[in-house]
């Protein structure tokens, strides 16, 4: 199995998880809603402050709405690889989907084009919402800690990190692990 199947079955897995878990919050919390954009507080840590949290539950009576996170079953499980990206050498150990943690060598102190990335895939305003799809088809968090980058990749397309990827490669880091 080569990493682009590998990046695959861990969204797809993710992804067959999340529905099932939205459909059993749906039926426990008609009024909720699933993949809600938040802002956090600044201590969260988070890029720009944005969370989407994987479930909210609607008024009920006198509580207020809570949030519900996915704690998936299954992780793809395999041994560790090594793969080429033009410059960049990816030790990939782990591809949790929900929380993948990338750590960076040779980053600079800013990844250019990280804005633009996270306007595309977090999409804030929700200007690329497709009615078509059950899900958003967006990362649900992203935080910055020096040379490490940790994402939710919620319901988005392998595309994210794919994306994310070469804009490490463009950076001029020579080097990354997922784990």
């Amino acid at each position: 199995m080569d990493f682009e199947e590998l990046i695959e079955l861990a969204r797809d897995s993710y992804v067959g998880q999340f529905a099932h878990f939205a459909d059993v919050q749906a039926k426990a919390h008609p009024g909720g809603v699933a993949e809600v954009k938040l802002e956090v507080s600044v201590e969260a840590g988070l890029y720009r402050s944005l969370y989407c949290a994987d479930y909210m539950t609607g008024p009920a009576e006198d509580d207020a709405p809570q949030i519900v996170e996915l704690s998936p079953d299954e992780e793809v499980a395999f041994d560790p690889i090594v793969v080429t990206l033009n410059e960049l050498e990816m030790t990939v150990e782990a591809l949790d989907w929900h929380e993948m943690n990338l750590s960076l060598t040779g980053a600079p102190e800013t990844l250019q084009g990280l804005e633009a990335w996270f306007e595309t895939w977090f999409d804030p305003e929700d200007r690329n919402v497709d009615l078509d799809s059950r899900f958003s088809g967006h990362i649900h968090s992203l935080l910055v800690d020096a040379d490490h980058l940790h994402v939710d990749f919620g319901t988005a397309p392998v595309q994210a990190l794919i994306d994310l990827l070469l804009l490490i490669e463009m950076n001029g880091c020579t080097a990354v692990r997922l784990f």
